[in-house]
């Protein structure tokens, strides 16, 4: 059956009519493009912020690891959420499959409840141990102050920010990418505005420096979770958020939770491994040129691996979607065609850190060579494990949206521990090699994560998860 012309119009992905090549590609498009332009500009957002900061007047360094560090709380706080996130995605998409249009609601209410509640309770308690926690990052100079009066001011602004991304996860689970995309665009072209701005005191506002950064960030996150809140309460004809929804109902928290604590687990377990890193990183070097150099790679690899997040968001609503409708052959060929397409990308993007990666560098250093030509060295590194890479966020991303996210967990538990943790600790802390070889120890740490998620994959279990 043809689709609606009202359907297509509210950008709703058309019922699958065909299981060919070309029917799957066309709807895989239609899913991850809109989630890459979003992505692409999200990635503008933090080379904008890195800009910023690094051409400060007195304070560059100190200023540009300040930012690299909130990076990593922003990071802690979209894996926070993100584990109800997964959760939603999975249950709206096998809904959507299915058709159960009332348990579509009652996932999407629910979920929009969790995220306003950990916005408040993790917000408060962001604000009272800032202090604390600034303090066990390592950062040395004039740092620390700017990264804690950053913190406590995107603290306030938690509930809206949970509020933003469960509403896109919501939606994404529905089959709709483009709304939360276009919603996202404009956040994050709120928020580049905004930090240029009051940064440098544009249209006649002051001169707000570090300050302007932090500032345009928050205001970007308050529009942001107050339009996706409206978009899902004017709805879709198959999902809409009731706020009778909102009050608890223990059957669905439960299915939330039973695919959300594991995807939490191996998310938390991430950010704590990756935040050692950049603590590591933080005490061998006090000059801020190591930090510096560690997240402009990190930066410009965004380039990459948000093209391959694209598709793993969109092989997640595909696997869901197809499990929905009894059809496992489906889901398979769906994420080997999203690999084919981001893993691609993602390996042409590898060659071009290997023989250009130069040029970037020194574009968001122009005043430090160092951190220029250390940048250079560390994307050289992971330029080489891309298509490996590609495989973890693609696969993974099928893996969460049939369920399957405890092993899912398992996987990151035992390479982020074993590997990526403990390999920093000999090669950074122990034997003071530098952060060239900490990179070989991230680069390999995941790609080993990608074979072990093709490999499940490849296994099947996950055709067989109850959610």
């Amino acid at each position: 059956m043809t689709p609606t012309a009202p359907a297509l119009l509210r950008h709703e992905t058309p019922p699958p009519i065909a299981d060919t090549n070309t029917a799957l590609m066309r709807q895989l498009l239609a899913l991850a493009l809109p989630v890459l332009a979003e992505n692409v500009l999200h990635m503008m957002v933090g080379l904008n912020d890195t800009y910023l900061a690094n051409h400060l007047p007195r304070e560059a360094a100190s200023a540009g690891a300040a930012v690299g560090t909130i990076t990593y709380f922003l990071w802690f706080m979209g894996l926070i959420v993100g584990s109800v996130g997964t959760g939603a995605t999975a249950l709206i998409s096998r809904a959507r499959g299915s058709r159960h249009r009332s348990l579509a609601n009652s996932v999407c209410g629910q979920s929009m409840a969790m995220a306003l509640i950990l916005g408040v309770v993790m917000g408060a308690a962001m604000y009272l141990a800032a202090g604390p926690v600034i303090g066990c990052t390592g950062l040395g100079g004039t740092a620390p102050p700017l990264a804690l009066s950053y913190l406590r001011m995107l603290s306030v602004t938690l509930p809206f920010m949970f509020a933003m991304l469960i509403a896109s996860a919501c939606l994404r689970g529905d089959g709709d990418t483009l709304s939360p995309a276009i919603i996202m665009i404009i956040v994050d072209a709120i928020n580049m505005l905004c930090s240029f701005a009051l940064c440098r005191g544009w249209w006649g506002l002051p001169v707000m420096g570090f300050n302007g950064i932090a500032l345009g960030t928050i205001i970007a996150y308050v529009a942001g979770g107050v339009l996706q809140f409206l978009l899902l309460l004017r709805g879709r004809p198959t999902m809409r958020l009731h706020l009778h929804r909102l009050w608890p109902h223990w059957n669905t928290l439960k299915r939330l939770f039973r695919i959300g604590i594991p995807a939490g687990t191996e998310g938390l377990v991430n950010w704590l491994a990756n935040f050692g890193v950049i603590r590591v990183i933080n005490g061998i070097d006090p000059t801020n040129v190591m930090p510096n150099a560690h997240m402009n790679t990190i930066r410009l690899e965004s380039v990459s691996f948000m093209t391959g997040m694209a598709f793993g968001t969109a092989a997640a609503t595909m696997v869901g979607i197809s499990l929905g409708m009894k059809s496992p052959a489906r889901a398979i060929r769906s994420t080997w065609l999203a690999y084919a397409i981001g893993g691609g990308a993602m390996t042409l993007f590898g060659i071009l850190f290997i023989t250009v990666g130069h040029y970037p560098a020194a574009w968001l250093s122009p005043d430090n060579p160092q951190i220029a030509e250390l940048t250079t060295r560390c994307l050289r590194i992971t330029g080489c494990i891309q298509s490996g890479f590609a495989a973890y966020i693609i696969f993974s991303g099928a893996l969460r949206g049939a369920g399957d996210t405890f092993v899912v967990m398992v996987i990151s538990l035992a390479t982020v521990i074993v590997l990526r943790f403990a390999g920093v600790l000999v090669v950074g802390a122990w034997l003071h090699q530098g952060l060239a070889a900490i990179w070989v120890v991230l680069a390999t740490e995941l790609f080993l994560r990608g074979l072990l998620a093709l490999g499940r994959f490849q296994q099947g279990g996950w055709r067989r998860i109850r959610v």
